[in-house]
């Protein structure tokens, strides 16, 4: 077992991010050890802000490593997560707000909550209450997105325009599947994204609504997503 990532190593990745990536760079971390549940072999996960953060998934792990180089700090003690400011006004709430430590858990977590959602979606619209069955049809795609989105180590969109979503998974990934499913779906998609803002106001569903239909279409697109998920990150291991 190793020791227990210490608030130095917080201090010398800050110095190193300042150094690489301009003075505009900050450390925040998060995870057990900004919970103080850290124990010995706890690894250290921090998310480097800056606008200087790439977009490229290799050019962020690259910097990364070369972080921990400079600051001298274990790379495989340290979960880095580099982001640009309007990405962690979504993301870092998502982790600094959830009780989950790490990135993993908290891809399991939003996963077991669109699964709860989808059950609910269901249930609700074998009641005939279309308007929670949509609600929370539109609550299970968004959260198993952006559980992906987060397995794959991006930020997920400030939206909760599903169809968007579902796109940037797309391009991501480069599984025509997502594309497809996006295509396919198109207007469901854009149904369920109106949903979620008009069913808060009581203007949802109208008369033409099929709601069972994008429950339907609500399921189809989680369990692609999700199994996605489960075999990229072996969740539940």
């Amino acid at each position: 077992m190793g020791s227990v990532p210490s608030w130095e190593w917080v201090r010398r990745l800050g110095e190193a991010a300042r150094r690489v990536l301009g003075e505009d760079a900050r450390v925040v971390p998060f995870g057990s050890v900004a919970k103080g549940r850290a124990v010995p072999g706890s690894d250290l996960d921090v998310m480097v802000v800056s606008e200087r953060a790439p977009s490229s998934f290799r050019e962020r792990a690259r910097i990364a490593y070369e972080l921990c180089e400079e600051a001298g700090v274990p790379e495989d003690r340290v979960d880095v997560l580099i982001v640009r400011p309007k990405d962690f006004e979504v993301w870092g709430r998502m982790l600094m707000t959830s009780e989950s430590d790490d990135t993993r858990a908290l891809v399991e977590e939003l996963l077991e909550r669109g699964e709860r959602f989808l059950r609910s979606a269901v249930e609700s619209e074998e009641r005939g209450w279309n308007d929670l069955a949509a609600l929370h049809a539109h609550q299970a795609v968004e959260l198993t997105i952006k559980a992906a989105l987060i397995a794959l180590g991006e930020a997920p969109p400030g939206t909760h325009f599903l169809g968007k979503l579902l796109g940037r998974l797309h391009r991501v990934t480069g599984k025509d599947a997502f594309g497809e499913l996006s295509r396919r779906y198109r207007w469901e998609l854009r149904e369920l994204s109106h949903a979620w803002s008009e069913v808060r106001y009581g203007h949802y569903p109208g008369e033409d609504v099929d709601v069972g239909e994008l429950v339907e279409v609500a399921r189809e697109v989680v369990e692609a997503v999700r199994d996605y998920v489960l075999r990229l990150v072996d969740v539940g291991d």
